[in-house]
């Protein structure tokens, strides 16, 4: 059993990480070509989700690379006191940039519906980029004591007894307890504050309505995997910490290595990797919008003009050929 365990271990990393990260790597690429297109960039969600899918890259490549070029190779933790030091630094570092941008996103969709104008103040894009450049600065800053409490042992990379159960009783209160409530509360805030907002309208939606309701329901989307996800994470992590010292047998020590790799790695790498098939499921605007752009990039590539009778409805058609749901 021990062993069989281990197989699956080994096999899904290679195999299924292997898939996830090019799958990831060309979605979030995707997303970045959508919402970097003119009018997506006035949308301080948008900009949001922009960032959150080029932080995702980097969590694919500082999270994934690693795990599955261990396979074959000599971890690099183990003779690199450089490596060491900065593995679990870069890669908390990027992580929570991305969920704490979730968190804000569902906030800033929270904003915009919301009948406080201090609340409303803050849905703008000039706004979004400064909150995404703090960020960037904050995190790395924050975690700047994870080299100071990881040792660079004969044994390993480590962090000593008592930095680990710390670490531990971190990770279930920030990134387990904390970021997945935030985002749960934000997001029932703004779906409620949208359905008193549109009793107001009398259900009227006109383009800016619609892309907001396509941003909610791709944001909403993304908030329920994270947190399905990773709800094993900060469990496994509190509980290796607070076991490190305990006697096991060989086949508890497999049984717990699959499911602390099955919490810590594959499904928190694998929530980075689906954004954009989150969005293309959760959205059918988006779905279209995707498959209009790529439908007028492949006539540009193969020489084909698109040729509009100039009949009645012509403008009409013009119109809706160049509006944007996201």
């Amino acid at each position: 059993m021990s062993a069989s365990l281990n197989d699956v271990r080994i096999w899904m990393t290679r195999y299924l990480m292997s898939s996830y990260l090019t799958l990831g790597l060309l979605g979030n690429l995707i997303n970045i070509f959508m919402f970097t297109r003119k009018n997506p960039l006035r949308n301080s969600c948008s900009l949001y989700l922009l960032t959150i899918s080029i932080a995702h890259i980097f969590n694919a490549i500082v999270g994934v690379v690693p795990t599955i070029y261990n396979l074959d190779n000599v971890d690099p933790s183990l003779y690199s006191y450089i490596f060491c030091k900065l593995r679990v630094y870069t890669q908390h570092s990027v992580i929570m940039f991305s969920r704490t941008l979730l968190v804000v996103a569902c906030f800033d969709r929270f904003a915009l519906c919301s009948n406080n104008q201090r609340f409303r103040s803050l849905n703008k894009p000039k706004v979004a980029l400064r909150i995404i450049i703090g960020l960037l600065i904050a995190w790395p800053c924050i975690n700047i004591y994870i080299p100071l409490v990881t040792m660079f042992t004969v044994n390993g990379c480590l962090m000593t007894d008592l930095s680990a159960v710390i670490w531990g009783i971190y990770t279930v209160i920030v990134p387990g307890i904390l970021t997945p409530l935030s985002m749960s509360i934000f997001s029932l805030l703004a779906i409620r504050n949208r359905r008193h907002l549109q009793e107001r309208l009398n259900g009227t939606r006109n383009n800016a309505n619609k892309r907001d309701y396509t941003l909610m329901i791709m944001l909403l989307g993304e908030v329920l995997v994270y947190v399905t996800w990773t709800s094993l994470f900060p469990a496994t992590t509190l509980y290796k910490a607070v076991t490190t010292n305990v006697v096991k047998s060989v086949q508890r020590q497999q049984i717990e290595n699959f499911i602390i790799f099955l919490g810590s790695t594959f499904l928190p790498f694998l929530v980075p990797s689906s954004t954009f098939y989150i969005f293309i499921i959760a959205s059918r605007s988006y779905r279209k919008e995707c498959k209009r752009v790529f439908l007028r990039l492949s006539r540009r590539l193969t020489g084909r003009t698109n040729r509009v009778s100039a009949i009645a409805g012509t403008n009409a058609l013009v119109y809706r050929q160049n509006e944007t749901l996201i």
